[in-house]
């Protein structure tokens, strides 16, 4: 662990009173090696976990680079998601309290001319959703050849949505001594390849693999797939929950499972990536404000979220792979606090449990309910009968008549 603080990077004052405001006291391990190499001009591929400070760890150090005497743009960040953009611009935000420096988020699904009216008052730097960016260098009312450095963040993910050639062509809109910088909880083969081509003498960094799985408590609840929604139930009340994310894997599901829990006396809303723009904000506003305990998404539509008091993380549906799992689990344990990644898992599903235990060197124990109450599972033991004033609900499947609805890259 770092024993490094933050007046080791010599950081400016402003920046040093927002992370007092914030209770930041010392960098966390992906801060410690990212920001030297940053302020030295290096190019850098980072890797580190969700939760693990990414975003203070590529920010901080490139705020010192703007000139606020300059009115043009001196630094970009893309981001892959409106979500991640907004939650990046209000970190910003956060940063430079007290200082010249103006900010601009830049998305798809608002209104194109607002977005234009506000690059007239410079500002220095700009995080964006690729497609909007290409979108204004279009009109020829966004100027980049003052850009100092270039981030992208989640960079898989912009991989996985098919946004990279966007992100190429702005990248290549600027000029050639600009500094690159990718950073990510996942750096796939594809990505270091696009990095060494881009990038000049990168320098890879690789957090240790779970710094921040460590404060998350990892357990599985064994149910019939039918009684799925029944057993969600059943554990909201059993933690007490009053903020936590439910995963699912399509999303066609996330309104069946909305209007499944709303009738067994839970309040939830849904949120996926091919839901309009209002519809999410409408969620993720009514979700932080605690309007509702349960936000029902799927992986692409809670991409870089980071929302305070989410003390638990349900796998309704079970993560496709290692790494969803991560990001997923992801959401809850940000910064000092714990969390709970809790899987609802069928018997036919139990494998993949040792799966991830092997793939992510952690630990998932084996939970059950009983008369509302979570005990402990030993290997082989049967669940004891529940009381047939408890027994679960058949629910209704999701109608597949309509058809899967496919998630959509972000514009």
């Amino acid at each position: 662990m770092t024993t490094n603080s933050f007046s080791t990077y010599n950081l400016p004052e402003y920046q040093l009173a927002a992370l007092e405001k914030l209770g930041i006291a010392l960098p966390t391990p992906v801060q410690d090696e990212a920001i030297p190499l940053i302020q030295a001009g290096r190019d850098v591929v980072a890797q580190s976990q969700t939760g693990s400070g990414k975003t203070l760890a590529f920010l901080l150090p490139q705020l010192q680079k703007i000139d606020t005497a300059k009115r043009d743009v001196q630094v970009l960040i893309l981001a892959p998601t409106r979500e991640l953009t907004v939650q990046l611009e209000s970190a910003i935000r956060e940063m430079t309290a007290g200082s010249e420096i103006r900010s601009l988020a830049l998305v798809g699904g608002a209104n194109i001319d607002r977005q234009l009216e506000k690059l007239r008052e410079k500002p220095h730097i700009i995080v964006g959703t690729p497609g909007r960016i290409l979108e204004i260098q279009s009109r020829k009312k966004l100027k980049v050849h003052e850009v100092k450095s270039i981030t992208v963040d989640e960079v898989d993910q912009m991989l996985e949505l098919g946004n990279i050639e966007d992100v190429k062509k702005i990248i290549w809109s600027t000029l050639r001594d600009r500094q690159l910088l990718f950073f990510s909880a996942t750096i796939s083969a594809e990505a270091r390849e696009i990095a060494q081509k881009w990038m000049t003498d990168p320098v890879f960094i690789e957090a240790k693999q779970g710094e921040h799985m460590g404060k998350i408590n990892h357990v599985w609840f064994g149910t019939q797939k039918q009684d799925k929604p029944d057993t969600l139930r059943r554990l909201v009340r059993a933690y007490e929950v009053n903020r936590a994310i439910v995963f699912v894997n399509e999303g066609d599901r996330v309104w069946w499972l909305v209007r499944e829990l709303n009738e067994m006396g839970l309040t939830a809303e849904g949120m996926h990536g091919d839901a309009a723009k209002i519809q999410r904000e409408k969620a993720m506003n009514g979700f932080r404000d605690g309007k509702f305990q349960l936000l029902v998404t799927t992986d692409l539509g809670a991409r870089g979220l980071d929302v305070e008091g989410v003390t638990h993380v349900f796998h309704f549906d079970i993560a496709t792979d290692a790494e969803h799992y991560v990001h997923r689990a992801g959401r809850t344990g940000r910064g000092t606090n714990s969390g709970q990644s809790v899987n609802i898992v069928a018997p036919e599903e139990k494998f993949i449990m040792r799966k991830f235990e092997s793939a992510l060197g952690i630990k998932i124990f084996s939970k059950g309910l009983e008369q509302g109450k979570i005990v402990t599972r030993r290997p082989g033991q049967k669940p004891t009968p529940k009381p047939g004033a408890d027994k679960p609900r058949l629910s209704r499947k999701p109608n597949k008549s309509k058809g899967k609805r496919k998630e959509t890259k972000e514009s």
